[in-house]
């Protein structure tokens, strides 16, 4: 019988240590060297799954006698001794009548291994490219030039993920090497509970790719990933499907002056803000109730050529004569997510908007009344072709400023009361062409109503 080489490992392999792929593939080999020749041995691959955890946990039963095994090999502890005795490989054939109880190794508590002091894995983002993502490091979280009075978890990347779906990012790592979720509250499948044991969402890696299922609403549940010694924390945001109910009205405001928006049109203006901007940025999706044709003997008068919206000088407001039509009415929403308030949109060809007190009405591409629920519309049609990217982009807009409010607020995040992001690639940019909502806009948009705590394991 050839002589058993001594193994020397490291840093800690097993349940909850940080498993580099080098030490885990040199105690997997040294676990097939004193394997009985009759038993199934360990794929050598440097990963730490469930066979390699049995396993150790079968040698540290079986040759140190240990009654609850704890599944670590530590450096410089019992269990790595005894991988490096030759007479364990007789000890491990043949089990102890009446094994003496023994306190299982217990890892070291010098030099604890900590996530946060290895360098960081790079993101490359969700592979959907849709957004409802901030990469690390997390970019400038505020909504406007003040600085916010609390931390909103910028040390790590974030994602929204819809109740009930899946998302996928990708990371800078090497495709063959092993990925361990450290973080307290996961177990060994990825999962993360809630004190209640309540499921909130599962983790898991294929190659470089990590796919995050959402499997109840949540917010900001915290995950540790370790892989070949880098790190990266990642919070997670599971939202439930939020449903903004949507009444529209094409509006003639005028002899030759009405809405050129189709009902086709239409349904692809919403198609374009639901699929492309709402729906994977927030889970928030617009339900179209009711479309009619508002004529000016509907209203009673002829608005001109241009509908003026004035809230400093009621004389010259024309918005009171729409807002007899505007519908109150509430919808169930889906189990979980917060009641909005019903949208009623009026399509017009052309709208001014005095914005301060005094001054000259300007031209606008729509307008939003948080109090109502009422937005007001330029169609942006040019002769026979309507802008539908452009109607879904401000529609929106508007919304945004229906359910984030005037005045930014999230938590204890407060910032000066601007109504729109000072960021150019954001969607609440004013008069911008951006789609990106940032995480503290999406968090206002479709707000979490409970934040049940992580399960501590161990």
């Amino acid at each position: 019988m050839s002589t058993l080489p001594k193994i020397q490992i490291d840093r800690s392999v097993g349940h909850r240590a940080q498993n580099n792929i080098a030490d885990v593939r040199k105690v997997q080999i040294q676990l097939n060297l004193l394997l009985d020749p009759g038993r199934t041995s360990l794929v050598e691959d440097g990963f730490y799954g469930p066979n390699t955890k049995e396993m150790i946990g079968d040698f540290q039963s079986k040759v140190l006698g240990f009654q609850f095994p704890d599944h670590r090999v530590d450096p410089g502890a019992k269990t790595i001794k005894a991988l490096n005795d030759e007479a364990s490989r007789q000890k491990w054939k043949i089990t102890p009548d009446t094994p003496k109880p023994v306190e299982p190794d217990k890892p070291k508590p010098v030099n604890p291994v900590n996530p946060e002091d290895l360098p960081k894995i790079v993101v490359h983002g969700p592979i959907d490219q849709k957004g409802g993502f901030d990469s690390y490091p997390a970019p400038v979280q505020v909504l406007g030039p003040t600085q916010v009075t609390s931390n909103v978890d910028r040390d790590g990347a974030w994602i929204m993920v819809p109740n009930g779906g899946e998302r996928t990012i990708r990371l800078g790592i090497s495709p063959d090497a092993p990925v361990q979720f450290v973080s307290n509250g996961v177990d060994e499948n990825g999962v993360v509970r809630s004190f209640r044991k309540q499921e909130l969402i599962k983790v898991t890696s294929r190659g470089q790719n990590l796919t995050i299922k959402g499997l109840n609403p949540c917010k900001n549940c915290k995950v540790d990933i370790v892989s070949n010694g880098r790190h990266l924390r990642l919070y997670v945001s599971v939202k439930p499907q939020r449903i903004v109910p949507l009444f529209v009205f094409h509006v003639e405001h005028g002899p030759g002056m009405k809405s050129r928006v189709s009902a086709s049109e239409l349904r692809t203006v919403l198609k374009i803000a639901n699929s492309e901007i709402l729906r994977p940025q927030c889970n928030v999706e617009f339900d179209l109730k009711d479309q009619r044709a508002l004529s000016h003997k509907d209203i009673g008068k002829h608005l001109g050529a241009i509908v003026r919206d004035d809230t400093f000088n009621s004389k010259k407001d024309e918005w009171k004569y729409l807002r007899p039509f505007v519908n109150s009415r509430k919808f169930p929403q889906p189990n979980g997510a917060e009641p909005t308030t019903t949208v009623n949109l009026f399509i017009v060809r052309n709208m001014r908007s005095v914005q301060e007190e005094g001054k000259r009405p300007i031209k606008v591409w729509g307008a939003m009344d948080s109090s109502s629920g009422m937005c007001v519309m330029q169609d942006r049609s040019i002769g026979r072709f309507t802008g539908v990217n452009g109607l879904a982009h401000t529609l929106c807009h508007e919304l945004g400023h229906l359910l984030i409010g005037q005045i930014y607020v999230h938590g204890n995040d407060i910032v000066q009361p601007e109504s729109h992001n000072p960021y150019s690639d954001a969607l609440m940019y004013s008069g911008g062409k951006g789609n990106k909502l940032y995480r503290i806009e999406i968090e206002a948009m479709n707000p979490t109503r409970h934040q049940p705590p992580p399960l501590v394991i161990g």
